[in-house]
């Protein structure tokens, strides 16, 4: 190995490893954080499972609730697809259920509606009701009090008498400058004020109970230091306390009509708040009556010949009890266990896709949920529940003993801001983002999430908008 110390593979082995180097270096140069940008987009939630293929010798359909049988659309062997309609239970009285919490619903938003106009009438109000409560004040403080005071628009105001109470005396000079600066606020806050924001009026309202405290405050004063006097006759000192009283009478009345707003206001907010709540209310029992009514049709989980139909027009189904039963040749199914967590995500007719670990994850069976039992059966110390799914389409590759892994829509929203789940951090007081902002800062967002995918996305509901940089939050 003489030869390795020869100059020339010296050099060489210099130059590699200075070329290596390079190249390490360069590549780990960070260019900036890692970021994924919210994208927009569908995003489906599913319940996973697992289960074994099992031939399928006949599907038994019943109903969920007792009802008046009035259409029977399938005989004995009959050829059924998969969602034919088998049979029907008369659904008139929960129609009319439906057209009354219709027409409720549409009542509830008519008052709504006169709540909102009501609300914006209360709104429309505060205007008027600060400029009267201005120019009461602007009387209370600068006219009533007038002939106690020389300079009295300057910033040194001086009384026209002496008193006894040398505090209250100062107090009122100060006072008396305070309300002057205060009345000019409150006028140019008046005269700016965006007529057309709730919440800027409202907050003006509040605003304006300071500057009345800041008046009352002064004429309180003023009448303390007119109680010590020592320069003036009664008769004077009883013109100025009248005087006083009138001012103060013009202040209470202001106040009182800004707290009278303020509470009426938020009275009808309260108003509209509890009609938008029976609003939802009642939507949810449209949903409700809606949902019944769906249960009262039987239709064909998979196709098939009716090999069992004991439904007869006008009699009475009685809840969970088999009417129709039907055979399907070369059909599977598979049953798997769904934890308590997650069977209310399910229902009958959920669609599944199924992969086979036979075939690997690139081939996709569709299935559908056909049977749900109602007694829990525990595994394993968990609450589970026995869940027939029937493959919706003859396929030679299925055949009775291969396992299955089983992914059940729950849900799917579409146009939904999604970002990958690893970046949402859960706190004590919500979960939270990192947003990666212009020029490299970050900030810190609430947000609230919805759907939560098998790849590893989130549903973002609030909080960011498609387009925002969102980077791993530190460990805290």
């Amino acid at each position: 190995m003489s030869f390795l110390k020869k100059p020339i593979f010296i050099a060489a082995a210099i130059i590699f490893i200075i070329i290596v180097g390079y190249l390490y270096f360069k590549g780990g140069k960070k260019t900036g954080p890692e970021f994924s940008a919210a994208e927009k987009g569908d995003i489906s939630e599913v319940v996973s499972v697992t289960g074994r293929v099992e031939a399928v010798k006949s599907v038994d359909l019943a109903f969920e609730k007792i009802g008046k049988i009035n259409a029977v659309k399938a005989d004995v062997g009959n050829y059924v697809n998969a969602g034919d309609l088998l049979v029907s239970l008369d659904t008139s009285e929960l129609e009319s259920q439906l057209a009354k919490a219709n027409a409720d619903l549409e009542t509830q938003k008519a008052d709504l509606d006169k709540a909102r106009i009501d609300l914006n009438n209360d709104y429309s109000k505060v205007v008027n009701i600060l400029n009267d409560g201005y120019t009461k004040a602007d009387d209370a403080v600068r006219n009533q009090p007038d002939a106690m005071f020389i300079n009295a628009e300057t910033d040194n105001p001086q009384l026209t008498f002496t008193s006894n109470d040398g505090q209250a005396a100062t107090d009122a000079r100060n006072g008396r400058l305070a309300s002057r600066t205060n009345l000019l606020n409150w006028k140019s806050e008046i005269d700016n004020l965006d007529s057309t924001s709730q919440p800027a009026l409202y907050d003006s309202l509040s605003k304006s109970q300071d500057h009345l405290s800041v008046f009352r405050n002064f004429l309180i004063r003023l009448m303390d230091t007119l109680n010590r006097a020592n320069s003036l006759t009664v008769a004077t000192i009883g013109t100025y306390k009248t005087s006083i009283i009138t001012a103060r009478g013009e202040i209470d009345t202001a106040a009182s009509n800004i707290t009278n707003q303020i509470q009426a206001i938020n009275a009808q907010k309260a108003v509209v708040a509890s009609d938008e709540a029976s609003i939802e209310s009642y939507k949810a029992n449209i949903q409700n009556i809606k949902a019944q009514i769906g249960e009262m049709f039987l239709y064909a989980p998979i196709s098939g010949i009716v090999s069992r139909q004991d439904a007869k027009t006008g009699e009475i189904a009685a809840a969970n009890t088999d009417l129709v039963s039907i055979i399907s040749a070369g059909q599977f199914k598979i049953e798997s266990d769904v934890p308590e967590t997650d069977i209310a995500k399910i229902k009958v007719g959920s669609s599944a896709n199924i992969t086979l670990d036979a075939y690997g994850g690139g081939v996709v069976f569709k299935a559908t949920v056909a049977k749900i039992d109602p007694a829990a059966v525990i595994i394993e110390g968990v609450s589970t529940y026995k869940t027939t799914l029937y493959f919706t389409e003859a396929d030679g590759r299925v055949k009775p003993g291969l396992t299955g892994n089983v992914d059940i829509l729950s849900a799917k929203h579409s146009d939904a801001i999604i970002i990958p789940a690893r970046l949402v951090a859960a706190q004590s007081d919500g979960k939270y983002v990192l947003v990666l902002k212009n020029g490299g800062q970050t900030e810190k967002v609430k947000i609230q999430t919805g759907l939560r995918d098998q790849n590893g996305n989130v549903e973002i509901v609030s909080g960011l908008k498609e387009g925002d940089k969102v980077v791993p939050l530190p460990n805290e």
